[in-house]
């Protein structure tokens, strides 16, 4: 998870910022303070918020360490971190795991909150992670996905809305240069999809005690918001970087009408997350 240059690489979150603070951030609250409560900080105690982007989850974990606790949010986004409303009370760093720019065991707790799924190589990430963790500290992890055999199943008029984007979008570029792309920017997305691979992972990285849950989020997105919420995506991203601003400009226009015309106003939409925590092993 090095820093990327928005100039130059279309992966950085630099050129989506506004979008996802103002749109899909808030909806991704909810799994964050989920995730919190799931590894339970202490009162008072130390908390690392590892791409923390807008810093929901950092939020989450000032609440629960209370006014004597400390928070730390690290991501490799400057913009992303700019919205984070720190007031004074969490630090943030830019940087990514691995070569998180902290000593070893130094956080009670720290918190992954959909960023796994970025990130090069897991392994090394996770093991950065459990690095500056004390022993007996807790790791906690998310990702898109659902236990049990059945794949995550967007609602129909997600779908329906998806359609029509996915529709316009193969008219401005190759569909499999775009999933090729989305691919590269979200290498582990599917792998990490399967509990297993999560569960494993994170006993590769030397942590203990894994516990896993699912759990699903529904809210409605109107449908500009959803068009917003779309744009800030791996395949958005790459979409606009190739087409140039003035053809983007015209496909989210086309999309507008074309959802308007397909999907009632606003779109229901069901997230379904996978949530795990774990323990690095040693005294307490």
């Amino acid at each position: 998870m090095a820093a990327r240059d928005p100039a130059t690489d279309w992966r950085s979150y630099d050129s989506v910022a506004d979008a996802y603070a103002r749109v899909r951030a808030i909806h991704h609250t909810l799994l964050a303070r989920d995730l919190v409560a799931l590894v339970a900080p202490t009162f008072r105690g130390r908390a690392l918020d590892v791409g923390a982007g807008t810093g929901i989850a950092a939020q989450a974990a000032l609440a629960a360490t209370g006014a004597d606790g400390t928070v730390v949010a690290v991501d490799p986004s400057v913009e992303m971190l700019r919205r984070v409303d720190a007031r004074g009370r969490i630090p943030l760093a830019v940087g990514g795991a691995p070569g998180l720019p902290f000593a070893a065991a130094g956080f009670d707790v720290v918190l992954a909150n959909l960023v796994i799924t970025d990130v090069p190589d897991y392994g090394l990430a996770l093991a950065d992670m459990a690095r500056v963790l004390r022993p007996g500290g807790r790791l906690g992890v998310t990702v898109w996905g659902a236990l049990g055999d059945a794949p995550p199943v967007p609602d129909d008029e997600e779908r329906a809305a998806y359609e029509v984007w996915a529709g316009a979008a193969a008219e401005l570029a190759d569909p499999d240069a775009v999933e090729r792309a989305a691919r590269e920017a979200l290498p582990w997305g599917q792998w990490f999809a399967d509990p297993d691979h999560l569960r494993e992972a994170l006993v590769a990285a030397g942590l203990a005690r894994v516990e896993l849950t699912g759990r699903a989020y529904r809210y409605r997105l109107s449908h500009a918001d959803w068009l917003a919420a779309v744009g800030t995506s791996a395949k958005a991203r790459y979409l606009r970087h190739v087409a140039g601003d003035d053809a983007w400009t015209a496909f989210t226009g086309r999309v507008l009408d074309g959802i308007r015309r397909a999907v009632p106003d606003p779109i229901a939409c069901v997230d379904e997350a996978l949530l795990a925590v774990a323990t690095r092993p040693g005294a307490g």
